[in-house]
């Protein structure tokens, strides 16, 4: 499937709610940076986006949410890419991804918050409601072990590659 660029203008609501989203993920992110997730309130994050709490709660049904969504974004943008590339290798593309993000990976891990990043694999490439039963389990089985091996490749501080992840899950799957 094939996603084509679309321009919003600033100026429209469309454009308006862009600039919103935007500010407040990045306040959050930042604010991130010093101070658990837990410690930080809906109110620094709106001072600190520029943006009214109405703005927030208009977005976002919680701080989890604006992280959920972010990271969302940042697997939907990454799959568009990664598809394209001549040599494609899923499983080496999603450790790289996550080796690309690893400060914020790392940051979720540190905050127990990891389980945002469990959620946006199972999204990803979980079971849906729609598929048959094997093939349900057979993405559950899929998506919680590319998890349990992503989370433990963070907690032992990524110290491989995204190339040598990919040659050790190769290896265990033979």
């Amino acid at each position: 499937m094939r996603q084509t660029v679309r321009t919003v203008s600033p100026m429209s609501n469309e454009g308006r709610n862009l600039y919103v989203v935007e500010h407040i993920t990045d306040a959050v992110l930042k604010l991130m940076q010093t101070t658990h997730l837990n410690d930080i309130s809906i109110s620094q994050i709106c001072d600190e986006a520029g943006v009214g709490r109405a703005s927030f709660y208009r977005n976002f049904d919680s701080k989890e949410d604006v992280i959920s969504k972010h990271l969302k974004s940042l697997l939907d943008n990454w799959w568009l890419n990664a598809i394209q590339q001549p040599d494609f290798n899923l499983v080496e593309a999603i450790f790289t991804h996550y080796w690309n993000n690893r400060d914020l990976c790392i940051r979720l891990y540190e905050q127990g918050l990891s389980h945002l990043n469990l959620q946006s694999i199972k999204e990803a490439c979980g079971p849906k409601p729609e598929h048959e039963n094997f093939v349900a389990y057979t993405t559950a089985y899929f998506s919680y072990g590319l998890y349990g091996w992503i989370e433990e490749w963070f907690n032992r501080g990524m110290q491989e590659t995204p190339k040598e992840m990919a040659i050790l899950w190769e290896k265990h799957n033979k």
